[in-house]
Parts: structure tokens; C-alpha cells; sequence
């Protein structure tokens, strides 16, 4: 055994200066270490607040750090804790909790849980608020580059004539100017209509990118070509996106890492390079969908118009998606697999 009492314990002191270790007591009394070494030469005093305890492993070689360059080394961990503990002191907290099995498995718990809250609702608000200090500038080159990003891979030149996209635009736009004239709406939020061929996993859709704009599909068009009305409902919501700038606050959902590095050095690289597959999927939250669906219902009032119109258009959907259900135009048709349940929202448009 090492221990030669509760306070003594036989060490192995290297000094700094000889590279062979030397046989050695020590002694822990109040505020200081006395070290004597085995050879016969004198006592040496070290000040307790000037020792260094290295953290311990569980069966590891003890070790302490000496104010002027020595280490004592003990291979009897179990008699090191012993005169510790003989000389009134003890490992410290975490070092005790390191040692317990169960205490780890605490930790490990309590850190899964920290990072899950901070998954769940830390990275959200971070995002939503790092939002609102973003320029409108950021949302237009994100939205550029998405947009060149879907006309690359997915989208193609629309086939509509120059008088339907215009009738398109002009019922919209005319619906918006009313619910503004009605004080409906509190302000004009800036939007812009590009029309494309859908096709692919796009089929009957409108897409808000940030910025400001409004992706159409013929294929929309196409489905509502005999309801205008529920066609203002759908940009409307879309409209509502641009709003409350559910892009970029999903984009910066997603790349957490760039939002940090955005938000430190001003670069916003990292969100740009996810924007385009994000917003392409477009996972909006229901709490998302819920705030553009009111933001819908809330200009097709001001704009004189049933909002229960909608309803037509969420039945024509489940039609087309019972008709084409293995292929991808019904499976993504709208973009709406993200979107509450339809009856939830006819419910809300019937309100």
C-alpha cells in the first residue's frame, strides 16, 4: 500500500530537474503540502492554493502539479483518494460526477434534452428573430438565386398566352387593390408573377420565393380556369408567405449553422446554398400554413369575395389527387402535402 497513514502517502517525485523519479512522503496539513523525500534531504513546503490537481480517471495513475515545475505521481489510485479524503479534502464535483455510471447516463440524458430544445424551439426563435433585423435585400438574392436554381432543373418557359397570364395577374391584382382600399389589408406587401410550365414534381402550383416573387403554373391555371376567385385565394396565400417572410425564416430554420455565421460575420453564403432545395420542397410548419391561409381569407373578404371558395378548390385537388395518386404531379399537386388537412382547412375558409 502507498498510504502510510490517513494524512501520509508515498509518492514518486519528479522534480524538474533530475529525470529519474524519487521516493517521497507527503503531508497535507491546513494550508500546505509538506514533501519529504526518501533520500534524507530536507523538507520541502509548497502552499495548498498553489497545487494543481489534474482531473482523475477511475483506476489512472493519481498525479499532482507543484508550484515550481514538480510532479508527484502515485500508481495507487485507491490509497490517493484514501489521504485525500484523510486530510479533509476531495475531488471536486464533476470530477465525482464523471465517476458515477449513473450520474453519466444523467448527463448524457440532460444533453440530448438541451439539444432538442434547442432543435425544437431554440434554432426557430434564433431564426425568427434574426429575421426581422435582415434586410429586404437578403430576401431578393436569395430569391433570385432559387428561382434560377428551379428554371435549371425543374421549371420550364410557360406556354400561357400573353392575355391569360395578364388576365391572371389583373384579377389578382385588382382583388389587392380592393382589400387595400377597404383598409383590409395594412399595407401592400410587394409581389411579382412568374409564370412557368410546371411539370415534374411541380404539376398544379404557386410558389412564394422571398423577395417578393410568385411562381405560377400553368397547370394551375389550368385547373381554375373556371374559378378566378379561388385562384386569388390560392396567390393570396402565397402572398401571405411573402408577408411574414416564411422563406428566409425556414431557410434559416434549416441551415442553423448559417444562420450563426451569418449573424457573427455578415455572410449569408450558407443560406443561399440551401435555399433552393429547401424552398423547393417548401416543408412549410402548419403554423406557417395556418398564418398564410388567414392572411388568404383575410384579403378575399377585403376584396369582397366568399372565402368558402376555396372550398372548391381543396375538392378539386383531393379529385385530381384520386385520379393521379401514383404519379407526381398528384402527389405534389399545389405543394400542399405540408399543408393542414383539407377538411380542417375548408372548416376554416367555410368560417
Amino acid at each position: 500500500m502507498s498510504t502510510l497513514n490517513n494524512t501520509e502517502l508515498a509518492v514518486q517525485w519528479f522534480d524538474g530537474v533530475h529525470p529519474v523519479a524519487r521516493a517521497a512522503t507527503i503531508r497535507l496539513e491546513g494550508r500546505h503540502l509538506t514533501l519529504q523525500p526518501a533520500d534524507g534531504t530536507a523538507a520541502q513546503d509548497y502552499p495548498a492554493t498553489r497545487l494543481r490537481w489534474p482531473e482523475p480517471l477511475r483506476h489512472a495513475q493519481r498525479q499532482l502539479l507543484l508550484p515550481d515545475g514538480g510532479v508527484l505521481a502515485c500508481g495507487d489510485a485507491q490509497a490517493f483518494d484514501a489521504w485525500l479524503t484523510g486530510s479533509g479534502r476531495s475531488h471536486g464535483v464533476i470530477a465525482r460526477w464523471q465517476q458515477s455510471t449513473a450520474l453519466a447516463f444523467l448527463t448524457l440524458a440532460l444533453l440530448v434534452g438541451v439539444l432538442f430544445a434547442g432543435w425544437r424551439w431554440g434554432v426557430p426563435v434564433a431564426a425568427d428573430t434574426t429575421v426581422r433585423f435582415l434586410p429586404e435585400a437578403v430576401d431578393e438574392r436569395v430569391g433570385q438565386q432559387v428561382l434560377r436554381e428551379l428554371d435549371s432543373h425543374w421549371l420550364r418557359p410557360s406556354r400561357l398566352t400573353w392575355a391569360q397570364r395578364r388576365a391572371v395577374f389583373d384579377h389578382f391584382a385588382d382583388a389587392v387593390d380592393t382589400a387595400l382600399d377597404r383598409r383590409a389589408l395594412p399595407r401592400l406587401t410587394h409581389f411579382d408573377l412568374q409564370f412557368r410550365q410546371g411539370g415534374g414534381p411541380f404539376g398544379a402550383n404557386a410558389l412564394a420565393l422571398p423577395g417578393g416573387t410568385i411562381i405560377v403554373t400553368d397547370e394551375l391555371v389550368e385547373l381554375l380556369q373556371d374559378q378566378p376567385q379561388a385562384l386569388v385565394g390560392v396567390l393570396g396565400h402565397e402572398l401571405g408567405h411573402l408577408k411574414h417572410r416564411h422563406g428566409m425564416r425556414l431557410t434559416l430554420r434549416a441551415s442553423a449553422a448559417g444562420l450563426a455565421t451569418g449573424a457573427l460575420i455578415g455572410d449569408f453564403s450558407i443560406a443561399l446554398a440551401t435555399a433552393p432545395a429547401m424552398l423547393a420542397q417548401r416543408s412549410y410548419s402548419r403554423e406557417f400554413e395556418r398564418e398564410a391561409d388567414d392572411y388568404a381569407r383575410t384579403l378575399l373578404r377585403g376584396a369582397g369575395i366568399d372565402p368558402a371558395v376555396m372550398v372548391g378548390f381543396f375538392e378539386r385537388l383531393q379529385q385530381q389527387r384520386g385520379t393521379d395518386e401514383h404519379s407526381a404531379q398528384g402527389a405534389f399537386a399545389a405543394a400542399f402535402s405540408s399543408h393542414p388537412a383539407d377538411e380542417e382547412r375548408k372548416a376554416f375558409f367555410k368560417k
